[in-house]
């Protein structure tokens, strides 16, 4: 079976509205960025990069208690944005720290 997982930790720049689909449940989008170092065949490399976070059910309701500027750590997986932008990724929340 294939794998599909990811963890990253960074800090949460905006929060889309949140909405809800038409089965009842709560949507929304975050950005948060990331900056970190990695090594990479033996050198040190500096990473920064903005991920699209989506959230979906009771985690729309945990990102409501964040304030922009908070450091969160996320897990879940990758998938397309959409069917017609699949190149383009978003991570799929399946939990939602704040981090001290």
């Amino acid at each position: 079976m294939e794998q599909n997982a990811l963890r990253i930790s960074g800090v949460l720049e905006k929060q889309y509205p949140p909405r809800v689909s038409p089965a009842g449940v709560a949507h929304q989008d975050i950005l948060v960025t990331h900056r970190s170092r990695q090594l990479e065949a033996g050198s040190a490399r500096e990473v920064r990069l903005v991920l699209t976070v989506h959230l979906a059910g009771e985690l729309v309701n945990l990102a409501r208690a964040l304030s922009l500027g908070d450091r969160i750590v996320i897990s879940g997986f990758l998938a397309p944005a959409s069917y017609r932008e699949s190149e383009k990724l978003v991570l799929h929340a399946q939990t939602l720290d704040r981090q001290d």
